[in-house]
């Protein structure tokens, strides 16, 4: 409460918005890479970078905090830790074969993950009960940038086209491409994210 009132009370928002039982520690990391994450397993918390909060108004903060408390809700942490610690060990502890065995697994949890974010994107959305800020959300962390005149030149209509032109293009190679170019993303395309959370609503 005595570091960022106004992002702890935003926060204490979206717990009461969800009738979560137990408020979440809640985390500032200074760095200047837009990220938000839930971690931990007994008891979740939630980090949110420095950047985000420079780059994202209070409508858009409100749905990025509800976005991690639906991660903590879903039970997502858990497995998101796991993951991670996968990862690591498959990248860098174990030899060539070990590795390639491990491979599907790894595959599997990255497109868990992937999952777990679209159903995040609906508890942000929840408890934001904002849409066009949600778009906004993904739309800055598709390439936003800092600053009134950076901000001003950002479109939320012409973002939502283009979300809308991916996901109907589906014809040969673009499967393919689009298949290969997401197998070892944790996230989804943040154009494909608004996409689905527009069919969703």
């Amino acid at each position: 409460p005595a570091q960022f009132p106004r992002l702890w009370h935003m926060h204490n928002e979206a717990v009461t918005t969800f009738d979560w039982p137990i408020v979440p520690e809640l985390y500032v990391s200074q760095t200047p890479f837009f990220n938000a994450g839930a971690y931990g397993i007994d008891q979740p918390f939630i980090v949110i970078h420095s950047a985000a909060i420079e780059l994202l108004d209070d409508d858009e903060l409100r749905v990025l905090l509800a976005h991690e408390l639906g991660h903590v809700m879903s039970g997502h942490a858990l497995y998101r830790t796991i993951a991670a610690v996968l990862a690591l060990i498959s990248l860098g502890a174990l030899p060539a074969l070990a590795g390639l065995a491990v491979l599907p697994i790894r595959l599997a949890f990255l497109e868990w993950s992937r999952k777990s974010e679209l159903s995040a994107d609906r508890a942000g959305l929840v408890g934001g009960q904002d849409v066009i800020a949600a778009q906004r959300l993904d739309m800055k962390m598709a390439g936003g940038g800092r600053g009134e005149a950076f901000g001003g030149a950002l479109n939320v209509e012409a973002f939502m086209e283009q979300a809308h032109e991916y996901a109907s293009s589906g014809e040969g190679l673009d499967i393919v491409y689009k298949l290969l170019s997401t197998l070892a993303l944790t996230h989804p395309m943040h154009t494909v994210r608004a996409a689905e959370l527009q069919r969703w609503v």
